[in-house]
Parts: structure tokens; sequence; C-alpha cells
């Protein structure tokens, strides 16, 4: 029976994954979106768009003392819960797919993506873990601006007297979302033409993710931001190493395709 399986683009002979790794595709990949993010991080932080954000969503909540939709089961129970058990799902599911590549002969040629969509999606999250312990930012829920004790901090200020660390920043619950935009560049090495797909999900669920959660008063746009900017970079590094660099033919094998040319 012939394979319906699209062959990965990485077993193509036709696709070069070496043509890519020119300084265009790391301004366009890697220092374009830094840019924007860092702009826009700025533009933030120097007109305090962050607390004018959270405190027009409190007011549109009919929020006086507490969040009203920190509790609701839309933003809770489906978003926030629902959501973290959506991304256990889908992290277990590339794990199946991975201990299935090593029996089944249709799933063998998806390996190197299913680990490079694995590591992708772990070392954003432990990234955006270590971020949040080292962060002295808080949840909009904590300060006083909406019933919490603390005085607020911006992403630039010392901690507030008497304040706590909020270790809110960057947003832990939209990054499990945001992780996924992985998905862009495993289909572009495994399924090219479905890669615009795998953008729109990794980005969708982490704007949904980041949606409730300031809803709720969890996080401030920046930290959500933040996390999408990690998962980004991450995605964006980790297909160089795996894909790009690993598609490059070494110094030796280099050496000796030049000195064959003139044998």
């Amino acid at each position: 029976m012939e394979n319906v399986y699209p062959k990965p683009a990485m077993w193509q002979k036709n696709v070069s994954f070496g043509c890519e790794c020119q300084p265009s595709w790391f301004a366009f990949h890697l220092g374009l979106p830094l840019v924007v993010f860092l702009l826009l991080l700025a533009w933030l932080e120097v007109f305090g768009l962050d607390m004018a954000l959270s405190q027009w969503l409190f007011r549109l909540e009919g929020g006086v003392t507490h969040w009203p939709l920190r509790n609701a089961w839309w933003t809770d129970t489906l978003i926030h819960s629902g959501g973290r058990n959506l991304v256990i799902f889908l992290g277990l599911a590339v794990i199946a797919g991975l201990i299935d590549s090593y029996f089944s002969a249709t799933m063998r040629p998806f390996r190197r993506g299913l680990w490079y969509l694995l590591a992708s999606v772990v070392t954003t999250l432990v990234l955006v873990r270590i971020g949040k312990n080292l962060s002295h930012i808080s949840c909009p829920w904590d300060l006083t601006d909406f019933g919490g004790k603390f005085a607020y901090s911006s992403l630039l200020e010392p901690l507030a007297l008497g304040a706590e660390f909020g270790q809110c920043f960057p947003g832990g619950h939209s990054s499990g979302g945001f992780a996924w935009i992985a998905l862009y560049y495993f289909a572009l090495a495994c399924v090219p033409r479905l890669r615009w797909r795998g953008f729109a999900l990794g980005l969708g669920m982490g704007l949904v993710f980041a949606m409730g959660q300031e809803l709720r008063g969890a996080h401030f746009l920046s930290h959500d931001l933040t996390s999408l900017a990690i998962a980004w970079s991450v995605a964006s590094l980790l297909y160089y190493v795996i894909f790009i660099r690993a598609a490059r033919p070494s110094s030796r094998e280099t050496l000796s395709l030049g000195i064959g040319k003139y044998q």
C-alpha cells in the first residue's frame, strides 16, 4: 500500500536548510521580533499602559475590592484549569508520537521534529519558571489598586517598601500556550504547507490563556508579551541548532567537496 503521509521536508532532497543560515535569517526570525518586543515593552513601561489596561479591565468587570472574574467558571475552570490540562495532553501526545517513531515506519521520519517540538516547549516553560522565581513583580490582584496589600512596582522600578517578591513575571499560564508556537518550525521542517496553521495554533492558545489570566487579575500585558518573546526566541534558536546547523556540512566535508571539484 502506498504511503499517503507526506514525506517530511527534511527528508526531501530538494529542500535545503543550509541556505537559510544567513544573517538575513537571524535578522528576520530573531532580530526583528526582539526589536518589536523591546519597543512594545518600552511603550508599556514609559506610558504606564500595564496599569492603565488592568484598571480599565477591573472597572469593566465592576471590580471594587477584588477581581469579579477571578473565580468565574470560564476564566478559572475553562481557560486556566482546562488550558493547563490541554497543554499536558499535547505534551503527552508528542511523547507518544516520539515513542511510536521508534516502532512505526510512518512516524519515524517525524522523530527529529518531535524531539525539537518537545525540547522547545519544555525549554520555554523552564525559562519562564526561572524568570518568575527571580522576579519581584507582583500580580495585579495582589496590588492595593485592586484590593490587594502591595504597592505597584513597574518592570524597571525596585521592589516597593514592604512588598514581597511577587514572582509573577513573565506570565506562566500564557507561556504554556505560546510555547506551542514552535509548531510553526515543526511544520516548516516536516510539512511546510501547514506551518502557518501551526503558528496560528500556538499564538492563538497563548493569546486566549493570556486574556483569561489578565481578566482574572493574574497578570499584566507585559508579563504575557514577555512569555511570547521567550517562546519565539527559544523556538527559533532550537530550529537553527537542530535543523539548519545540523544540515550544514562539517568543515572536513566542505574541504573534501572543495578538493573534489579539482580532481
